[in-house]
């Protein structure tokens, strides 16, 4: 009894296969076993020269080409391979930006001072804020006549000397938000300025500063490994 009972557990592990009506029917469900093929593991980088060598020293050894760079956004930009044997992509590299960005909103003129001079690039809109809060701050004291468009402010000096000062309602910067690889687009910032002195940005471009980053970015590329994407072997994308 206890032979013949074995030999019945041993026949539930067998698959039975029915036709009935000319289908083919299986008595359990089937899982397919994927082979073990080895992938690589994905190395993030800060930087897009760092893509460039990684790309440089590695294209040879890759089976999986073409080797497609994709532009996801401003800040990030994502390496993959083509299609392997079983209908895979190797997710090889990725870049992320570590600048500082921008953020909307006001901040205390000291601190706006700071922002300026090290989370922008140099240009016109920079000089022009920095010489307007060189002549209006806090200690001071402001008195400011708005009336949605544009904005004049009364710097008060001491007791006696009181001088109007025109603010202009935009500005133009370039703060550091892509790779610093390529140049910072420049893209206008809605400048306000409340009572206490403190100064307001707000961007003011609808985010079309993002698409330009993104171009530049690519541009970059396509300068950087020409001879590879000329081949075929490369292929960058936004």
């Amino acid at each position: 009894m206890l032979k013949e009972f074995v030999k019945y557990l041993v026949s539930l592990k067998d698959n039975k296969i029915y036709t009935i009506n000319g289908e083919t029917y299986s008595d359990r469900e089937l899982v397919r076993i994927p082979p073990h093929v080895p992938h690589p593991g994905r190395i993030c980088v800060t930087g897009l020269d760092s893509i460039v060598k990684l790309v440089r020293s590695e294209l040879d050894v890759l089976d999986n080409l073409p080797l497609f760079i994709r532009v996801d956004d401003a800040r990030t930009v994502s390496v993959f391979s083509t299609f392997d044997t079983e209908m895979e992509r190797d997710s090889l590299y990725k870049a992320e930006c570590d600048v500082p960005g921008f953020r909307d909103g006001f901040r205390e003129p000291e601190k706006a001072i700071i922002e300026l001079r090290s989370k922008f690039a140099p240009g016109e809109g920079v000089d022009y804020l920095l010489n307007l809060l060189s002549r209006i701050n806090k200690e001071n004291g402001v008195t400011t006549r708005d009336n949605g468009v544009s904005q004049e402010v009364e710097a008060r000096q001491g007791i006696s000397l009181k001088t109007m000062v025109q603010v202009k309602p935009r500005v133009k910067l370039r703060p550091y938000r892509t790779f610093l690889e390529v140049e910072q687009p420049e893209s206008e910032f809605i400048l306000r300025l409340d009572e206490e002195g403190n100064v307001g940005l707000f961007e003011a471009d609808g985010g079309m500063w993002t698409m330009e980053a993104k171009g530049r970015i690519s541009a970059y590329f396509e300068e950087k490994l020409a001879q590879d994407i000329g081949i075929g072997a490369v292929v960058v994308m936004m």
